[in-house]
């Protein structure tokens, strides 16, 4: 990204003890997840062959027919960057080159941007023998201002119950709760006047019982508990709050299967 060279310099003259190393990975992931290619458009062509043809010599990745010098310094900025590994002459992918480059549009040798998937969170408390619902009016933007149920990103490597408590208790300041995961729901969000798509996202529908702890305010937005009654009659609410809702008060749960693997090679 244009911004990178800014962030590094915040990034290393903040008053945390981070590293160059910190900030090199920390940088690689926040090219893989926000759907970006920062990668010159040779390193690319390089990670594309390794895909198709590992264990490949120098010649043979040089496709493009660059000087020595020009292609090794290609080559070097990959294995500097974890992406490719050398053995006895021979290059190949690294794991994490190979998880990188498996998001790869092979055809165009770019990174495909992908749909966002988060957590959209229906938690729910008895007050005074009236349900009520957790609702945060959004004070950034996109949406500023509007109302609706916490969300967030599922997280590399987090499991979606783990995302859930995670964003409650940060967004919140509430925890625990009885969780359930009812429906993937998946919104493609245009812009009327423009038929522009500004938003291609898949939610995983949680409902929380009971969450405990002190309601907080954040940043990101002031919450509140309310009765079903008056989430109904809110004006400014996000275009699918309400089927939100409805999903999330179904009887029965998603089948769902969410299982970690090892594995002796990738």
């Amino acid at each position: 990204m244009k911004n990178l060279k800014k962030v590094r310099h915040w990034f290393l003259h903040t008053h945390f003890p981070f590293s160059e190393m910190d900030f090199t990975r920390f940088s690689k992931h926040l090219l893989i997840y926000s759907g970006m290619n920062e990668l010159h458009k040779i390193q690319m062509l390089i990670l594309r062959e390794l895909l198709f043809n590992p264990n490949s010599r120098f010649s043979d990745l040089n496709i493009q027919g660059l000087s020595n010098d020009h292609f090794s310094y290609h080559i070097k900025v990959l294995i500097q960057d974890g992406y490719v590994i050398k053995n006895d002459s021979k290059y190949s992918l690294t794991n994490e080159g190979k998880e990188f480059s498996n998001r790869m549009d092979t055809d165009n040798t770019e990174i495909e941007k992908q749909p966002k998937v988060a957590v959209i969170i229906v938690a729910t408390k008895n007050i005074n023998g009236k349900k009520h619902l957790l609702i945060q009016e959004r004070t950034k933007e996109p949406y500023f201002g509007y109302f609706g149920f916490i969300t967030g990103k599922i997280r590399y490597g987090e499991k979606v119950s783990e995302t859930a408590r995670r964003e409650l208790k940060e967004e919140s300041g509430l925890e625990d709760g009885d969780i359930y995961i009812k429906r993937i729901v998946h919104n493609h969000v245009v812009l009327e006047d423009s038929g522009d798509l500004v938003e291609d996202k898949m939610f995983y529908v949680i409902l929380i019982k009971n969450p405990k702890g002190e309601l907080i305010d954040t940043r990101n937005g002031k919450n509140k508990w309310i009765t079903v009654e008056k989430f109904k009659k809110l004006k400014k609410k996000y275009y699918d709050e309400d089927n939100i809702y409805k999903i999330s008060q179904l009887k029965e749960d998603m089948d769902f299967l969410e299982k970690t693997y090892f594995i002796k090679e990738f």
